[in-house]
């Protein structure tokens, strides 16, 4: 008896044309350099790794991150054969796509959830969906809309069920939780599909958070969120605070401009909440035993966060511009948490720095708040509700890992002093020949060293911390000064420091350096 066909590689090439057309966008950073031959070579990938692969390459539930690793390298300009090399590698450890037990629809949608065996099947049903809907509205139904996160009579629909022969199994669908499950690798994955105007990339990546369970971060993104006693989403920003008040225009009122000041990262770093000895010693135990302890102040500090920043704003206009500075503070805490701390917590075995490998995850997925909190992606138009909630549980989660990873010091003003060789590249002298006192772009290394690393998570976050540069590179020393130690000192070189030192670690292996793996070691936490 043969073994049924997986849907995805009966897709006709007219589907696949519409899921994969020639990117929308050559991405962030804007870089020049993707061609219309790297275009290609990135949707031959793409379009391969559709049909033929599971989003999971292991029975561990790692995720399949070929799509990604091309994307990047597209981005950052990479030539066809870069691209066809990195995807010749990645599909050799890549599981091969098989058909689920049964197909899902509206009905039965919620009953095989968290269940990876219906892969195939939830794409299935995403990409018809999305034959007929936008991505914008996907998302918005799919992700942020109350009955696809919580059933208010789940007991009694499943009742009705088994009365009418039916399995009766439904469970809170919980999709926005699923989205930032996994270190966050759904939302990465549907971003990459919004921001390169790519439906099959959506597809994939909404049905795997739908594979993806819903236990490890319930308490994250708590139903309150979405039912009526809660406010509902649509309700979100009254509930808030109630000084928020949106309209066309101002009504005259002036509001005052608001900067990062860190104030959530140094009560994360101080507050004893936050600051507790876990006695696991694996990574996804500590971070469950974070979310059962500090899930209440994890959510409480947010929402504080959140009136804080939202408070005074009387206009549509004036609430997206403060969604533009939340997005930036939450984008340099997450660098900071990663570089800054990784700094802190290298120990004293000699390594330059520990590049925690979970960490980095925070520092690659925050790449895609403007993609879906700011509305930049042009076939991106959420609204202002769901784009809000989405950065609070993204920053909930964020700082769950931060502290299932030791959550350790801030020391910004000794980072500094240890990294001013990462601003700059000397030029080369010739031999005899005094250094030359001229200096190039440290940046211009640190691409091409992203192009040709071994592993697929360096482009990913070489390309997110050259965006960061490119949007924030030139804030000031002070810019930043307020609540957290050492902010005075503070700027838009944080990046190229965080970018240069990463390599300093893991090796330039464009100029012959070994790569070392990013850091998992049990020593890089605290407990």
């Amino acid at each position: 008896m043969s073994t049924p066909s997986s849907f995805a590689s009966s897709v006709s090439e007219d589907i696949l044309n519409k899921l994969y057309p020639i990117p929308a966008s050559t991405g962030a950073p804007g870089l020049p350099g993707p061609t219309h031959e790297a275009a290609l070579a990135t949707l031959e990938a793409l379009r391969h790794d559709f049909a033929n692969h599971h989003v999971y390459f292991n029975d561990f539930n790692f995720h399949n991150h070929s799509s990604h690793y091309v994307l990047a390298l597209y981005a950052l300009g990479a030539p066809p054969d870069v691209i066809k090399n990195a995807y010749a590698n990645e599909r050799k450890t890549l599981r091969p796509a098989f058909a689920s037990p049964t197909s899902i629809n509206e009905d039965n949608f919620s009953e095989h959830l968290g269940d990876a065996k219906y892969y195939d099947a939830y794409l299935a049903f995403f990409t018809a969906y999305l034959q007929k809907n936008s991505a914008t509205e996907a998302i918005e139904r799919f992700i942020f809309s109350p009955a696809y996160n919580f059933t208010s009579d789940l007991e009694a629909v499943n009742k009705r069920d088994r009365e009418n022969g039916a399995r009766g199994a439904k469970q809170h669908p919980e999709m926005l939780n699923r989205f930032l499950a996994g270190l966050i690798h759904p939302f990465i994955h549907v971003s990459y599909g919004v921001e390169f105007g790519l439906l099959g990339q959506v597809a994939e990546g909404l049905a795997q958070a739908a594979i993806h369970g819903a236990e490890i971060h319930a308490k994250l993104v708590p139903s309150s969120y979405f039912t009526k006693a809660g406010g509902g989403i649509s309700e979100l920003l009254s509930r808030l605070t109630s000084s928020l008040s949106l309209s066309a225009s101002t009504n005259g009122k002036k509001t005052s401009e608001r900067r990062p000041t860190f104030e959530f990262h140094r009560r994360v770093s101080e507050d004893p909440a936050f600051n507790f000895k876990l006695a696991e010693k694996e990574v996804f135990p500590r971070f469950v035993a974070v979310v059962q302890t500090a899930s209440d102040s994890i959510n409480s500090l947010v929402q504080e966060w959140t009136a804080q920043w939202l408070a005074d704003t009387h206009s549509d206009a004036e609430a997206e511009k403060r969604l533009q500075g939340m997005v930036e503070e939450v984008t340099i805490g997450n660098v900071l948490w990663y570089g800054v701390g990784g700094w802190a917590s290298r120990g004293d075995s000699g390594r330059v720095t520990n590049t925690d490998f979970f960490l980095m995850h925070l520092v690659t997925s925050a790449l895609f708040l403007p993609t879906l909190v700011l509305n930049e992606a042009p076939s991106s138009a959420l609204p202002f509700a769901s784009r809000l909630l989405l950065l609070q549980t993204f920053l909930g989660v964020s700082t769950a890992w931060q502290i299932a990873r030791g959550n350790h010091p801030l020391t910004i003003v000794p980072f500094y002093a240890a990294t001013p060789a990462q601003l700059t590249v000397r030029s080369a002298a010739p031999a005899g020949a005094k250094a030359l006192p001229s200096y190039g772009s440290a940046w211009a290394r640190i691409l091409a060293g992203a192009l040709l690393s071994p592993d697929e998570h360096v482009p990913k976050a070489v390309r997110a911390l050259a965006e960061y540069a490119r949007r924030w590179g030139t804030r000031a020393p002070g810019y930043y000064a307020g609540a957290l130690e050492g902010a005075e000192t503070l700027d838009g070189t944080l990046f190229v420091r965080v970018a240069g030192i990463t390599f300093d670690r893991l090796g330039w292996v464009n100029e012959g350096e070994e790569f070392i793996f990013w850091d998992q070691d049990g020593s890089s936490v605290r407990g």
